[in-house]
């Protein structure tokens, strides 16, 4: 429990520091005469993806996602919890969320396509964010592709951080999940050797 309030703890000043910097002034650089080209972009009244929708799909997806899939597959409640907390990695975390749910890269799923695109669709979601944030002459296209490179690696980070490998046969549990699993596996070993080690009353030895 006190494990669980630290989590949450970091991820509230993490969150408060975003919302801080998020409403700091921007930085101002002078451009000069050669590149005022890049930034003569015609003026769009009404963004494709509205900045507001963009945050709440990021941030909403991956939950969504987890209590789906905790329906489906009645997953245990140790498994949610580490999921919940590391749920607002984006759209990139949901898509190696739903890769190990699913075994995309585990001879279970392999050459299964719909595994792999039911994986794929959150990643195809933000790619197509991405592409509005262009066509809405918010940012360049370096912006998008290194920023999109970023969030896979931290996403990946992330993921890695409380989930096994994707190519691993456990990758759907979470660590929390096989810890416990391999605690009470230790505890049930010395129960059934104990078992076999009780001596037999009522047999006494004698000449034969």
């Amino acid at each position: 429990m006190r494990e669980l309030a630290i989590e949450i703890g970091i991820r509230i000043l993490l969150f408060g520091v975003f919302v801080f910097t998020e409403f700091l002034d921007p930085f101002q650089r002078v451009i000069q005469p050669e590149e005022i080209w890049l930034y003569k972009n015609p003026l769009v009244q009404s963004d494709n993806i509205p900045t507001r929708l963009m945050f709440a799909i990021s941030f909403l997806t991956p939950l969504a996602v987890i209590f789906v899939v905790k329906i489906i597959r009645r997953t245990d409640k140790t498994e949610i919890k580490e999921a919940f907390l590391v749920a607002f990695s984006g759209l990139g975390f949901t898509t190696f969320y739903l890769a190990g749910k699913l075994h995309c890269f585990t001879e279970n799923g392999r050459g299964k396509s719909w595994r792999l695109c039911a994986a794929i669709l959150p990643l195809y979601c933000a790619m197509m964010i991405a592409l509005s944030r262009m066509c809405d002459y918010k940012h360049h296209w370096q912006d998008a592709f290194v920023g999109g490179i970023i969030g896979l690696i931290f996403a990946y980070i992330c993921y890695r951080q409380h989930y096994p490998p994707l190519g691993n046969t456990a990758c759907h549990k979470s660590y929390v999940s096989l810890l416990d699993q391999n605690s009470m596996k230790k505890e049930e070993r010395p129960t059934a050797d104990n078992a076999t080690g009780l001596p037999l009353e009522g047999i006494t030895e004698g000449p034969v």
